[in-house]
C-alpha cells in the first residue's frame, strides 16, 4: 500500500522519443529535462481508505491535468475509486480509467466490473460518455475530447499477458 505521493517525469523529445529511459540513471534529471521538448509528471497517490488525506493534498497541492484512476477487473469499482472520482469531478480534472488484470479475471466477474463502471460514470453527478479505448483512433478521439470534461475513456490492460499496453 502507497502512504505517500510519488512522483515521476516521463521527458520526451520532439521527435517523440523518450529521453529518460534506463540512460536516466546516469545522467541528471535537469539535464534530461532542460533538452526535453514535452514533460510529463506522474505523481503516484495513496489508495487504501486510511491515506485519504494525502490522497485529497496530492490532488489539491500538485493540480494535475488529468486523473487516472486505476480499477482491478477482478475486484470491481470498490468505495476508494468512487471517494477518488469524486475528488477529480469536484475539481474538474478531466479523468480516465485503466482496467488492471484483465488476463485474471472470470468473464462474468469482468462483466460485473465494467457494469459498475458504466452505470457509476452515467450518474447524474457524473455524467460521462464512457469510450471503450481499443484503437489508434480512439486514442486520438479521446485526447482530442478530453478537455471538455464529457468523455471517461477506458483502457483495458494486462501487465502479464501485454495487453492494451501498446
Amino acid at each position: 500500500r502507497t502512504s505517500s505521493i510519488g512522483q515521476h517525469n516521463l521527458c520526451i523529445s520532439s521527435r517523440g522519443d523518450i529521453l529518460n529511459d534506463t540512460t536516466f540513471r546516469q545522467t541528471h534529471c535537469a539535464e534530461v529535462v532542460s533538452k526535453s521538448s514535452k514533460l510529463i509528471t506522474f505523481v503516484d497517490l495513496a489508495g487504501h481508505e486510511k491515506y485519504f488525506k494525502t490522497t485529497a493534498f496530492g490532488l489539491t497541492g500538485n493540480l494535475p491535468d488529468y486523473a487516472m484512476l486505476i480499477i482491478g477487473a477482478n475486484h470491481g469499482l470498490i468505495g476508494m475509486c468512487k471517494e477518488h472520482l469524486g475528488i477529480a469531478l469536484a475539481l474538474k480534472v478531466p479523468c480516465f480509467f485503466v482496467v488492471t488484470k484483465i488476463d485474471i479475471c472470470p468473464e462474468h466477474i469482468f462483466k460485473n466490473t465494467m457494469k459498475s463502471l458504466y452505470a457509476v460514470l452515467k450518474k447524474p453527478g457524473v455524467k460521462k460518455i464512457p469510450i471503450l479505448v481499443k484503437t489508434q483512433e480512439d486514442v486520438m478521439t479521446c485526447a482530442r475530447n478530453i478537455a471538455s470534461n464529457s468523455i471517461a475513456p477506458i483502457f483495458l490492460t494486462s501487465s502479464v499477458t501485454g495487453e492494451g499496453l501498446d
